[in-house]
């Protein structure tokens, strides 16, 4: 699955309606008046955007592990056996932990 298509399924997963501009940006309209400009809507980016990141990760619940001694970082919800995704922590910790929340939501879509 390419970002693209991750984070389409992501949004889907999160309920957020999530369209494309003509400039190729996904942003974020859920809750906007269909007759409102969709570039009004705020772009909507987790893999880049840390706060976009932690609102779907708030959002679906999930608990967030950084393991730094085996050098990954798990997210997503395993109480109750749902979904969850691991990535290597590599040189930005936080571009990880954006990967696994975004990868751990589109699992579900």
């Amino acid at each position: 699955m390419n970002d693209r298509e991750l984070l389409e399924a992501a949004a889907k997963a999160a309920g957020i309606k999530a369209l494309r501009c003509p400039h190729g940006v996904l942003r974020n309209c859920t809750g906007l008046d269909p007759a409102t400009n969709i570039f009004s809507a705020p772009p909507w980016r987790p893999l880049t955007d840390d706060g976009d990141a932690l609102r779907l990760a708030v959002e679906r619940g999930y608990v967030i592990n950084i393991d730094k001694a085996v050098g990954r970082v798990t997210a997503g919800v395993w109480s109750n056996g749902g979904e969850s995704a691991s990535e290597p922590l590599g040189a930005d910790p936080c571009a990880a932990t954006r990967r696994a929340i975004v990868r751990a939501a589109a699992a579900l879509a």
